[in-house]
């Protein structure tokens, strides 16, 4: 009977510990920066070259459970974000595949977080098949 209701006790423990755990993921927030980039392509000596036109940076907050915790893997050729804050690199790698002009959303999680209202400089740029730097374009954002 003892060993009966500690098994029971021990579950109901488990599945407390996992709703708590899930819940605090789910419901709390954490600080990101979204960009949308536009990307145009321009031939210039038989050569197709793309170029940066338009980068709209923000704060934005998502939940825990979804929140980017670690760099991922570049894409080649790849569109990435850069967020500096005072000469430091602050956002986990964040990549997405270059697939040609258009309109590209990338969302980089922060490695610490600056205070509100602090000035960044989000960096995009597009790298070909070697990882080579082949455009990039630059804006500020108040996170």
């Amino acid at each position: 009977m003892i060993k009966k209701n500690l098994k029971y006790i021990i579950l109901v423990l488990l599945i407390a510990v996992m709703l708590v755990t899930f819940t605090h993921g789910y419901l709390k927030t954490g600080k990101v920066v979204k960009v949308t980039a536009t990307i145009e392509e321009a031939t210039v000596g038989g050569h197709t070259i793309p170029h940066v036109t338009d980068i709209n940076a923000g704060a934005d907050r998502i939940k825990l459970i979804r929140y980017p915790t670690k760099d991922l893997p570049p894409n080649f050729p790849g569109v990435y974000v850069h967020v500096i804050c005072a000469s430091n690199r602050i956002e986990h790698w964040t990549s997405v595949p270059y697939t040609g002009p258009g309109t590209y959303n990338i969302t980089a999680g922060l490695r610490f977080m600056p205070p509100d209202g602090t000035k960044v400089r989000v960096i995009v740029a597009v790298t070909d098949e070697k990882g080579n730097r082949i455009a990039m374009n630059t804006t500020d954002a108040v996170i």
